[in-house]
């Protein structure tokens, strides 16, 4: 873990009120430190997430602001919440921005390689948790498109909470449809959670931002365009996949633990230079997604693939792969529960229309202990993003949009009056 400067409040341009204690992540964008936000005396621990030289790639920047954008408009206990947003400067200037964050105790990538086990009711908490934030989520028209479990931040009681909106899709008005449930919290006594074990602070952590594709659904990675929030279950099967590795009777060192399906390579989304509409080169090699997919699920029905595939060179790309049956879940998860493989399976479709739905999986048996249909809350609007439909969202507008997401929280801080004649 890297360490702080000798004076760590030089480095991050922060209000009084925030004191950083701890630096505990760094990547591309930036870092997250560990802070005590003094707010009228009464001292909180927070994670703040510095995102610094924000214009140097506009798409970058734009990931930015998404996630800002999108984390300002959710309020849920399974969602990340972002108390303070601070932007040091002047508005024209500026070139990083913070994030004020609930610190968790962990994550679930971090979890995964403890040297702990983790019980059934362990394990299907955390998958419940996970289905009920993604379900406030989908209420609210995002689709999250990059779960993994770094981006699933986790705490000692179970609780789950899903961060990182960097790649997420709003669909405008898709979901409007949905019935919408009153937020009704849990309150009363209830029967004690089960704890997680080694989560509590010495193991606390969130990550830098590293797409990684061991968690995308087949339709994404063969780029089709009209997917669903679908793609969320899949990940979230790959999640619960990691998770029941965790399991005594899965006889895993905790060295042996990762992903379900670790390909490194990812054709049509990255293919060899050399042989970019070779198909069967790819077909051939051990480490290609949809290999790894196929050769533990079997290979889809054409039905399927006329289902869910419109581009043809995915369909080509398909075709050259052997027939197969597939080995199976349970080949890998030997001892589970049958409810528990059952979930899996289900979750693990290749046809996202048969694929179960996050609302069949809360509904599951394997869940009925558990469920608490009063924290299964949905969103009371659709998030709208409108710089998404900018057809120019060049630095100068993008300054405009994130002077917009910092008067959300300091309306006291003027208007941007950009070159280009925006703001008043």
């Amino acid at each position: 873990m890297p360490s702080l400067p000798k004076h760590p409040g030089e480095s991050w341009q922060l209000p009084p009120r925030y004191k950083v204690t701890e630096l505990i992540g760094s990547g591309s964008y930036g870092s997250v430190c560990e802070a005590e936000d003094d707010f009228n005396g009464q001292r909180q621990p927070v994670a703040i997430k510095k995102c610094k030289r924000i214009f140097e790639d506009l798409v970058d920047c734009k990931r930015i602001l998404r996630e800002v954008s999108i984390l300002s408009k959710l309020s849920h206990r399974n969602v990340v919440k972002v108390s303070d947003f601070y932007i040091p400067g002047d508005m024209s200037r500026f070139t990083e921005i913070y994030m004020i964050m609930e610190l968790c105790d962990s994550d679930l990538k971090k979890l995964c390689r403890q040297d702990v086990t983790l019980s059934p009711i362990h394990v299907n908490t955390l998958l419940y948790n996970l289905l009920v934030g993604l379900n406030y989520i989908h209420s609210a028209g995002i689709y999250h498109r990059d779960l993994k479990p770094a981006n699933c931040f986790v705490n000692q009681d179970c609780t789950v909470k899903i961060g990182d909106f960097g790649l997420s899709r709003a669909i405008k008005g898709e979901q409007k449809h949905l019935k919408h449930l009153p937020h009704t919290p849990r309150d009363g006594d209830q029967a004690p959670l089960p704890q997680v074990p080694h989560t509590k602070r010495a193991a606390k952590n969130l990550t830098g931002h590293v797409v990684t594709r061991w968690y995308r659904a087949p339709e994404l990675i063969l780029l089709q365009d009209n997917y669903t929030e679908a793609i969320d279950v899949w990940s979230v099967g790959c999640i619960y996949a990691e998770l029941l590795g965790m399991l005594p009777q899965a006889g895993k060192s905790y060295m042996d633990r990762g992903p379900l399906f670790p390909g490194t390579s990812c054709f049509p989304l990255s293919p060899d230079h050399k042989h970019k509409s070779d198909y069967k080169y790819y077909t051939n090699g051990k480490h290609d997604m949809l290999k790894k997919i196929f050769g533990l699920l079997g290979t889809p029905e054409q039905k399927d693939i006329d289902a869910c595939i419109e581009r043809e060179d995915a369909k080509r790309y398909i075709a050259c792969f052997p027939k197969q049956v597939g080995d199976g879940l349970r080949k890998v998860f030997k001892e589970i529960d049958a409810g528990m493989l059952d979930i899996l399976e289900k979750m693990l479709i290749f046809n996202p229309k048969t694929r179960i739905s996050v609302q069949e999986a809360l509904a599951h048996p394997l869940l009925a202990d558990i469920r608490d249909k009063t924290l299964e809350t949905t969103s009371p609007d659709v998030v709208v993003l409108p710089f998404e439909k900018e057809p120019d969202l060049d630095e100068d507008l993008l300054r405009r949009y994130f002077n917009m997401e910092l008067r959300k929280y300091h309306p006291e801080v003027p208007e941007y009056k950009s070159s280009r004649g925006y703001g008043s």
